[in-house]
């Protein structure tokens, strides 16, 4: 696995120094963590520690899926919120894909440990912005 954070790269990551990672998450100087294996999947966050966003990358073969990852309750397609990134102003989301430092570390800690995002948590399949 590769974990970049903003402009450092570190190879075969220690969890330890994913959790530094979010420990600097601050929305301006550090805004973004992504940790990528070695197949290409990854999944990445950007925002501060209450207000971030959570993404998955599926790279499948012979095509990617992109997902934003949010939480079961209070689903409503209608209501939307900002999450302000420091390099592009900010990405509007669902409510329930704005999530806090303790939930983008669950998602996280799932994908480092397993290759996978917990079960239990809304992908909605952005793909399309993406292609």
């Amino acid at each position: 696995m590769n974990l970049r954070a903003n402009n450092t790269e570190l190879k075969n990551p220690q969890w330890n120094d994913i959790i530094c990672a979010f420990d600097r998450l601050d929305g301006r100087d550090n805004g973004h963590i992504c940790l990528e294996s070695k197949n290409g999947d990854y999944v990445q966050c950007a925002g501060w520690r209450e207000k971030l966003t959570v993404e998955y990358r599926l790279n499948a073969k012979p095509k990617f899926k992109h997902y934003v990852i949010g939480k079961a309750e209070g689903k409503s397609p209608l209501k939307v919120s900002w999450v302000l990134l420091q390099t592009s102003g900010g990405i509007m989301v669902h409510k329930e894909e704005v999530l806090t430092i303790d939930d983008a570390e669950f998602v996280f800690k799932e994908f480092y440990k397993n290759n996978a995002i917990p079960s239990g948590l809304n992908k909605r399949n952005v793909t399309k912005l993406h292609v």
